[in-house]
């Protein structure tokens, strides 16, 4: 089957419409994944009573950590008022679980520990690193209460 010049012109145009088309979308990012489509990093905590006013760190669980990440600094603050005191704080390295185990701040901490008949207001900070000195990856917060 021959084709004619028309023909040939119109099917290498069709053809480098396709090539161009489906390079758009492949230098765009379509198909592929891109940051914003990754979980976003997320922590639970794992509190229980023999934490309070103790020098025994809670189980701390963080789900989704960025590519990358190597260690975790945690800061354990109480709120007063519209003063922030840190009454906790260590590092643990990433050994694939995402899971830092309880008792792992050692060092400087000390744990929730609200006056009798009054609540406090805390949270956790975990910042995901890579490497030592690194700006986070993620910080992702825990606010809890306790009376």
């Amino acid at each position: 089957m021959r084709c004619s010049a028309r023909c040939c012109i119109l099917s290498a145009f069709l053809l480098t419409s396709l090539l161009v088309i489906s390079g758009c979308g492949f230098f765009s990012g379509s198909g592929g994944e891109s940051e914003d489509a990754l979980p976003q990093m997320e922590i639970s905590v794992k509190l229980q009573d023999v934490h309070r006013c103790s020098f025994m760190s809670p189980e701390i669980r963080v789900l989704n950590a960025p590519r990358g990440t190597t260690a975790y600094d945690v800061e354990l603050v109480e709120k007063k008022g519209s003063q922030d005191v840190v009454l906790g704080k260590g590092s643990w390295h990433e050994d694939g679980t995402g899971v830092i185990p309880e008792g792992a701040l050692t060092g400087y901490y000390r744990g929730p520990c609200p006056s009798n008949g009054s609540s406090g207001e805390y949270y956790f900070s975990v910042a995901a690193r890579k490497g030592k000195d690194s700006k986070p990856l993620a910080v992702r917060i825990f606010s809890f209460v306790l009376e």
